[in-house]
Protein backbone atom coordinates (compact mmCIF):
# COMPACT_ATOMS: atom_id res chain seq x y z
CA UNK A 1 0.00 0.00 0.00
CA UNK A 2 1.04 3.54 -0.90
CA UNK A 3 1.58 5.89 1.79
CA UNK A 4 -1.70 7.24 3.21
CA UNK A 5 -2.77 10.39 3.23
CA UNK A 6 -6.41 9.66 4.89
CA UNK A 7 -7.38 7.53 7.75
CA UNK A 8 -10.85 6.72 7.13
CA UNK A 9 -12.85 3.48 7.15
CA UNK A 10 -10.62 0.85 4.70
CA UNK A 11 -7.63 2.37 6.20
CA UNK A 12 -8.85 1.24 9.74
CA UNK A 13 -9.76 -1.88 7.89
CA UNK A 14 -6.74 -2.79 6.37
CA UNK A 15 -4.26 -1.51 9.29
CA UNK A 16 -6.72 -3.71 11.67
CA UNK A 17 -6.49 -6.96 9.86
CA UNK A 18 -2.32 -6.44 9.15
CA UNK A 19 -2.05 -5.67 13.13
CA UNK A 20 -4.00 -8.87 14.14
CA UNK A 21 -1.85 -11.00 12.12
CA UNK A 22 1.32 -9.43 13.20
CA UNK A 23 0.64 -9.41 16.91
CA UNK A 24 -0.91 -12.94 16.40
CA UNK A 25 2.51 -13.96 14.92
CA UNK A 26 4.45 -12.41 17.99
CA UNK A 27 2.09 -14.41 20.72
CA UNK A 28 1.63 -17.62 19.35
CA UNK A 29 4.34 -19.02 21.34
CA UNK A 30 2.36 -18.17 24.00
CA UNK A 31 -0.57 -19.90 23.92
CA UNK A 32 -2.49 -16.71 23.10
CA UNK A 33 -5.27 -15.67 20.55
CA UNK A 34 -5.56 -12.33 19.08
CA UNK A 35 -8.80 -10.79 18.10
CA UNK A 36 -9.68 -6.86 17.68
CA UNK A 37 -12.23 -5.61 19.82
CA UNK A 38 -12.71 -2.44 18.03
CA UNK A 39 -11.49 0.65 16.51
CA UNK A 40 -11.72 4.14 15.67
CA UNK A 41 -10.38 6.55 13.48
CA UNK A 42 -11.37 10.64 12.40
CA UNK A 43 -9.15 11.05 9.16
CA UNK A 44 -6.22 12.36 11.23
CA UNK A 45 -5.91 9.80 13.63
CA UNK A 46 -6.58 5.38 14.35
CA UNK A 47 -6.93 4.22 17.92
CA UNK A 48 -7.52 0.51 17.40
CA UNK A 49 -8.30 -1.96 20.18
CA UNK A 50 -7.18 -5.94 20.87
CA UNK A 51 -7.82 -8.46 22.87
CA UNK A 52 -5.49 -11.17 23.59
CA UNK A 53 -7.25 -14.62 25.32
CA UNK A 54 -6.11 -17.78 26.26
CA UNK A 55 -8.49 -20.70 24.69
CA UNK A 56 -8.58 -22.77 27.14
CA UNK A 57 -9.52 -20.90 29.87
CA UNK A 58 -12.04 -18.36 27.99
CA UNK A 59 -14.13 -20.92 26.74
CA UNK A 60 -14.04 -22.20 30.48
CA UNK A 61 -14.86 -18.43 31.86
CA UNK A 62 -17.84 -18.90 29.02
CA UNK A 63 -19.44 -22.12 29.75
CA UNK A 64 -19.57 -20.51 33.65
CA UNK A 65 -21.18 -17.63 32.15
CA UNK A 66 -24.09 -20.33 30.51
CA UNK A 67 -24.61 -22.45 33.53
CA UNK A 68 -25.38 -18.91 35.65
CA UNK A 69 -27.58 -18.08 32.91
CA UNK A 70 -29.38 -21.12 32.19
CA UNK A 71 -27.79 -22.44 29.00
CA UNK A 72 -28.20 -25.76 28.15
CA UNK A 73 -25.89 -25.57 25.55
CA UNK A 74 -22.18 -24.17 25.52
CA UNK A 75 -19.61 -22.69 23.45
CA UNK A 76 -19.19 -24.46 19.96
CA UNK A 77 -22.31 -25.97 20.10
CA UNK A 78 -24.54 -25.34 17.10
CA UNK A 79 -27.99 -24.27 16.39
CA UNK A 80 -30.76 -23.72 13.86
CA UNK A 81 -32.85 -20.74 13.15
CA UNK A 82 -35.15 -19.47 10.78
CA UNK A 83 -33.51 -21.69 7.96
CA UNK A 84 -29.60 -20.69 8.82
CA UNK A 85 -27.19 -22.17 11.12
CA UNK A 86 -25.07 -20.89 13.90
CA UNK A 87 -22.07 -21.38 16.00
CA UNK A 88 -22.09 -20.20 19.88
CA UNK A 89 -19.05 -18.25 20.81
CA UNK A 90 -19.61 -16.60 23.83
CA UNK A 91 -22.13 -15.14 26.39
CA UNK A 92 -21.81 -11.58 28.07
CA UNK A 93 -23.32 -11.52 30.96
CA UNK A 94 -23.97 -7.80 31.38
CA UNK A 95 -25.90 -7.88 27.60
CA UNK A 96 -28.73 -9.25 30.02
CA UNK A 97 -31.37 -9.22 27.14
CA UNK A 98 -29.42 -10.86 24.61
CA UNK A 99 -26.38 -12.14 26.40
CA UNK A 100 -25.74 -15.19 24.01
CA UNK A 101 -23.34 -14.59 21.17
CA UNK A 102 -22.94 -16.81 17.88
CA UNK A 103 -22.04 -16.53 14.05
CA UNK A 104 -23.84 -17.51 11.41
CA UNK A 105 -22.03 -20.05 9.88
CA UNK A 106 -22.77 -19.41 5.79
CA UNK A 107 -20.63 -15.93 6.20
CA UNK A 108 -19.40 -15.83 9.63
CA UNK A 109 -21.40 -12.82 10.86
CA UNK A 110 -22.37 -12.53 14.62
CA UNK A 111 -25.42 -12.18 16.13
CA UNK A 112 -26.92 -11.50 19.93
CA UNK A 113 -29.72 -14.12 21.23
CA UNK A 114 -31.61 -15.15 24.14
CA UNK A 115 -30.56 -17.60 26.72
CA UNK A 116 -34.36 -18.90 26.19
CA UNK A 117 -34.51 -18.99 21.97
CA UNK A 118 -31.13 -20.85 21.50
CA UNK A 119 -32.65 -23.32 24.14
CA UNK A 120 -35.97 -23.34 22.31
CA UNK A 121 -34.05 -23.54 18.91
CA UNK A 122 -32.03 -27.13 20.55
CA UNK A 123 -35.00 -28.81 21.40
Amino acid sequence: MDKMKNLGRDECKFLSEELRGTLQSAVDGYGLVVSKKGGKYDGATVTLTFDFSIPELSEIRANEDATFLGAEFKVGETFKANGDEYRVTGFKPSRYKYPVSADRLRDGKSYKFTVASVNRYLE
